[in-house]
């Protein structure tokens, strides 16, 4: 299973990357959750969960992170919590801005 996020607006912070690899990130980059129960049943080494960043054309580059299912589950809560009270508030705001079909 794949949950994806597309990601935009990127910005650097470290020099090391060229320009190419900042370009492809720029152009087309997102993340995704992959969650692997066959592999993590079979292998006590392995983790259910992992992240993965993609990037480029196609995103065919990337980088995979292995993540703790706590340390996930932490993330993922507190994430839904932070929309809920930014929903809550800013709603008229997000209501105006929806209705002029403005960037939320």
């Amino acid at each position: 299973m794949k949950l994806k996020l597309e990601l935009l607006n990127a910005a650097f912070d470290d020099n090391r990357l060229s320009n190419e690899i900042k370009s492809d990130i720029q152009r087309d980059s997102g993340i995704y959750i992959f969650k692997d129960e066959n592999s993590w049943a079979d292998d006590e080494g392995t983790r259910v969960y992992s992240l993965w960043l993609e990037y480029g054309k196609d995103k065919d580059n990337g980088f995979m992170f292995e993540v703790r299912f706590e340390d996930l589950e932490l993330f993922a809560n507190t994430l839904l919590k932070s929309i809920e009270i930014f929903r809550k508030d800013y709603e008229d705001v997000i209501k105006e801005k929806i209705k002029t079909c403005q960037t939320i």
